[in-house]
């Protein structure tokens, strides 16, 4: 919540005698040791409620105690909230920069790796072709057979061009019957199976935002926390501190009813030009999208699996020979060298040092690289099945809550654990019905909702009107 700068000196007033007084003090208290309003008391008091974690009391008069027995330790200012910001700031750096660097590194090996092997391969059969022409001794089958492997060569060199360029940046989506998603580039597709495609929920704070706003303006600008929880998804206890920051960020305050029933209440977000909602809503919730390992069909990520595969493999094959080069220096055979020995003796013609290529850019690169490319999907997927679990889980809550204060006193068949977490807030009565079912009825939850009810309905409808024009400056 934005602060003028006397609303910053009268909320440094406040939560120093909150500091002094931390066993709990009522608003009218804070008014009388700040000389603040009493208005603007509890505007900051919700404030500080939610900056320090308050624990708020209800007394028998019905009114409020705000205490703070955790300290003052802040959640948004001081050195451990800058340290937490900071860290968090160089983390999303840094995710960012090897997020980039990675890409490129997709680029180059997934795609020019995978060319320059099978380049390779076919280069080192088409030599061998026309060894065994040549040896064969008859002119004609020479020419055919190195016209044949140059054929060949160009043939899978144009394959592969298809493959990566012409298939999906090209021609693919024009296929009839095809989504949006497979007339994807190739490289989004192979990213999208490497990093995903972003937060479903993008957004999501503002819109659950815009949900509870207008369901305050669609019930006098009141709330109740089992409402909050509803629409929130959030268990009891963390319910209760992120509705006092909903009241700091939007103006609301905590009230007693006279039963003491505590209500939150947010006045200022009445004031509308479009005028005052003409009947309650019902308490309800958008639920949240699951995350997607990646929009990719099942072909796609099967395809780039076996790519890698074939990098692996090659990596793999070269590492092993360049590893046991002295067997093969020594005159001894091992099974399957002829494609090592070819790129080998290749380099060496060309006056380069075999070793440190072999080994390095056609051994422990690709290979590296290989394992990185199966391990970051593998570790996402699984953190993607925890996130998802989360999630589930605040769907499922919310829509057993809202069947709970719906009907409070009959509640049967809800999810045990949902149950038990609203029992902390309102503990249930519990019979059993004729099939040995268990029946909960929460009283607590029903003279909640009721004394609800009673202090809207106590409440001026007209809060929210502007009434007429008094001022226009283009008048």
């Amino acid at each position: 919540m934005k602060q003028t700068d006397s609303g910053r000196r009268g909320y440094k007033s406040l939560v120093a005698v909150l500091k002094k007084e931390r066993h709990g003090l009522t608003a009218a208290d804070m008014a009388a040791k700040t000389a603040l309003p009493l208005h603007s008391v509890r505007e900051l008091a919700a404030a500080a409620a939610d900056e320090y974690g308050a624990r708020l009391k209800v007394t028998e008069s019905g009114e409020i105690l705000y205490s703070f027995p955790g300290g003052f330790t802040s959640r948004y200012r001081g050195p451990a909230a800058k340290a937490r910001r900071c860290a968090e700031t160089i983390l999303g750096g840094l995710g960012r920069f090897f997020r980039a660097a990675f890409k490129v590194w997709i680029t180059v090996m997934l795609a020019g790796y995978f060319v320059l092997f099978v380049i390779i391969a076919l280069a080192a059969l088409v030599f061998i072709m026309a060894a065994s022409a040549s040896s064969n001794g008859r002119g004609g089958r020479r020419n055919s057979g190195g016209f044949g492997g140059a054929f060949l060569l160009s043939r899978m060199l144009n394959l592969v061009v298809r493959f990566w360029f012409y298939s999906s940046l090209l021609g693919q989506g024009r296929r009839s019957g095809r989504t949006n998603e497979d007339r994807r580039p190739l490289f989004k597709k192979v990213f999208s199976f490497v990093f995903g495609d972003g937060d479903p929920n993008e957004g999501r704070e503002r819109s659950e935002n815009e949900e509870l706003t207008a369901y305050l303006r669609a019930n006098r600008g009141v709330i109740s926390l089992p409402e909050f929880m509803i629409h929130t998804g959030l268990d009891p206890q963390r319910a209760d501190r992120e509705i006092l920051a909903f009241c700091a960020k939007y103006g609301g305050m905590p009230e007693a009813t006279e039963d003491g029933t505590v209500v939150y209440r947010f006045d200022s977000m009445l004031l509308s030009a479009y005028g005052a909602a003409s009947r309650p809503s019902r308490a309800g919730r958008t639920p949240k999208r699951l995350w997607k390992f990646s929009k990719n069909g099942g072909g796609d990520n099967t395809a780039f699996a076996v790519i890698n595969g074939v990098n692996l493999a090659f990596g793999a094959y070269f590492l092993y020979f360049i590893l046991n080069l002295g067997t093969l220096i020594a005159g001894q055979s091992i099974a399957g060298a002829t494609l090592f020995i070819f790129v080998y003796n290749a380099l060496a013609r060309l006056g380069i040092n075999p070793l440190l290529p072999v080994f390095w850019g056609l051994g422990i690169v690709p290979v590296l690289f290989s394992v990185f490319f199966w391990a970051v999907p593998a570790i996402r997927a699984a953190r993607l099945k925890a996130k998802n679990a989360v999630i589930d889980r605040e769907n499922r809550r919310g829509l057993c809550f809202a069947g709970i204060w719906d009907k409070p006193l009959e509640v049967s068949g809800a999810d045990e654990d949902f149950v038990k977490e609203i029992g902390a807030y309102s503990v249930p009565d519990v019979s059993v019905d004729s099939r040995g079912a268990a029946v909960y009825s929460f009283r607590g939850l029903e003279r909640e909702k009721k004394a609800l009810e009673s202090y809207r309905a106590s409440l001026d409808a007209a809060r929210g009107e502007l009434g007429g024009v008094v001022f226009d400056s283009g008048a």
